[in-house]
């Protein structure tokens, strides 16, 4: 069971923040088994030198999607395998959401890596549960968290990490996405415009093939309606001796022979009106039987201009075939009916317009992506002055803070090329200038730790425990505005110690307010300020050697205090520095 230690503060809610929860690490260099639950807040790693904590932090960058080698399998075993779990914050989940779903990797809200290195070669990477690349996890998981010292995952050993940092400082979303959206619709008439021209051969053929069948439509001369009338005609054509021996059967016995309905009708009719004036009542009746004789007699008229109208014409029905045939197959190749049919007649005419006016279009696109570019131009300018403005200010801060961290004349330089800003005329021409989603600025941080020197990049001139300060002093200046939510700190007591660690230690507490913070250190006013607090122990177990972690209790981390505090003896004096130590970190 994992205990809290009660001398840690009560910890901020990091619920909006992407957090790792759980790290699982199997036969990885000396480590057999490491199970090791991840808290928000600041957590501590301590131990002897050599006992494992490292390997740690070499097994978590392999999980962020690090170089893998065979070399970090334990002796005598087949493979190492290292698993994380994380549980994304909003904004983070909504980005791995799209990326995953692009890839057809479930996502609901949690996200399982797992890596196998083998010896055999056969590596394998699992993003909840689904086999994916190395390159895919590399692009998933970066951002999650910042790794310092010589370590791949660290941002700023990625000058393409740095506008991103410096952006973030200066509070610069809105305008990137203003930028990134005027050189969206920049790129959009560019393509159009270049799909133009490269296709003229295709334009045309597509032009010819449109004309070809609007003259086959036209041609037909479609009428709405036509197909269904046409088909009724078929059938009165077919059967139109049978139609009117019917009708001249039925207007015989109707009207036209002796003793019809008609004339029975008008008998009973005057049979009725003769009694009625003995029986008023029948007076209605005889009236509907009137009315009845009336419809018979209409009816019978009516059959016989039908009957003058069915045409039993063969010609006729061989032409009306003729056209059904026509329309069938205008049908297969155009529409499901008339209707459809004219519709795509109607836009295929609007797209032979186009193609037919492409010229002319193609000067409306030209008009179009000048005026896109000046557009995008004066933006990527306005977003290059504020950037320049908040370097200025982000090299006084971050240079105070180097100040406190024991690296007091250290420069901290934002390198912008072009190294001026434009001018207001220039344009994207210029050779030197390239405009993207991100503006014309490209950015990197350069570093010149001792008077006199020339900066340069920092991977190329800082140590591993200079990095890590560095990095601690960005993530301070940042504070609340660092997109990455997890901090892990190795090698950042390098070097230094007396104040200067009390320092350290306040700083990475202060970041582990709005943030996630693993740390590894040897130093007692350090690990004293963590929330959790965990050892690391090289021990020999069935003649092998095997690291192992767990987490201390209240009295177990006074005798850990009280060693790093001491050395290797542990004395009433060095564990009352260390409880006192510990009780003066409660806050």
């Amino acid at each position: 069971m994992i205990c809290v230690p009660s001398f840690g503060r009560s910890l901020n809610n990091l619920g909006g923040s992407t957090m790792l929860t759980h790290l699982v690490i199997r036969n990885f260099a000396i480590i057999e088994h490491l199970e090791i639950p991840v808290r928000s807040g600041f957590t501590v790693l301590t131990g002897e030198t050599g006992a494992g904590k490292s390997i740690i932090i070499d097994a978590l960058n392999l999980l962020l999607g690090g170089r893998a080698t065979t070399e970090v399998i334990r002796t005598d075993e087949d493979e190492a395998v290292v698993q994380g779990v994380f549980e994304p914050g909003e904004a983070t989940a909504e980005r791995l959401r799209e990326i995953l779903g692009e890839q057809g990797i479930e996502f609901e809200g949690q996200l399982i890596v797992r890596r196998i290195v083998s010896r055999s070669g056969r590596n394998k990477v699992f993003i909840n549960g689904s086999l994916t690349t190395v390159t895919n996890l590399a692009t998933i998981a970066r951002g999650l968290v910042d790794i310092s010292g010589q370590h791949e995952h660290y941002s700023l050993l990625r000058p393409e990490e740095h506008i991103g940092l410096l952006d973030a400082f200066a509070n610069l979303s809105g305008d990137v996405e203003e930028m990134t959206e005027a050189y969206r619709e920049v790129n959009a008439i560019r393509r159009e415009l270049k799909a133009m021209r490269e296709n003229v051969r295709d334009r045309l053929h597509r032009a010819d093939f449109l004309r070809f069948q609007l003259v086959e439509i036209d041609a037909a001369e479609l009428e709405t309606g036509e197909e269904e009338e046409l088909e009724g005609e078929v059938d009165r054509l077919r059967y139109a001796e049978k139609i009117n021996d019917a009708v001249r059967s039925a207007v015989r016995h109707t009207y036209a022979d002796n003793d019809s309905a008609v004339e029975r009708l008008g008998e009973a009719v005057d049979a009725l009106k003769r009694a009625s004036q003995y029986d008023p009542r029948l007076e209605s009746l005889a009236q509907r039987l009137e009315e009845a004789r009336i419809a018979a007699e209409e009816a019978a008229r009516d059959l016989q201009d039908h009957d003058l109208d069915v045409d039993n014409d063969p010609n006729r029905l061989d032409s009306v075939i003729e056209r059904l045939e026509v329309i069938k197959k205008l049908r297969r190749k155009y529409g499901h009916d008339i209707p459809a049919i004219l519709e795509n007649a109607a836009q295929m005419r609007e797209e032979l317009h186009r193609l037919d006016n492409a010229e002319e279009h193609g000067q409306e696109l030209e008009a179009r992506l000048e005026k896109t570019r000046q557009k995008a131009w004066v933006i990527a300018r306005k977003l290059s002055k504020a950037r320049r403005e908040a370097a200025v200010e982000l090299r006084r801060r971050v240079e105070a803070e180097l100040g406190d961290l024991n690296m007091a004349r250290t420069q901290f330089v934002a390198h912008f090329t072009p190294a001026d800003l434009p001018p207001a005329q220039a344009s994207e021409a210029d050779e030197s200038i390239t405009l993207d989603a991100r503006g014309f600025d490209r950015l990197e941080f350069l570093l010149a730790p001792n008077v006199g020197e020339e900066p340069r990049p920092m991977a190329k001139i800082a140590s591993g425990g200079e990095l890590s300060r560095i990095m601690l002093a960005i993530k301070t200046v940042l504070a609340e505005r660092d997109a990455i939510d997890t901090y892990v700190f190795d090698e950042v007591d390098t070097g230094i110690g007396g104040a200067t660690a009390d320092v350290v230690g306040q700083k990475i507490q202060n970041a582990s307010r709005d943030h996630q913070v693993l740390c590894i250190t040897h130093l007692a006013s350090i690990a004293s300020r963590s929330d959790h607090h965990y050892l690391v122990e090289k021990m020999l177990v069935d003649d092998r050697t095997q690291s192992i972690i767990r987490p201390l209790s209240d009295d177990e981390r006074i005798e850990e205090i009280a060693r790093m505090l001491g050395g290797a003896r542990v004395t009433t004096t060095t564990r009352d520095a260390a409880r006192e130590l510990l009780t003066q970190q409660v806050r």
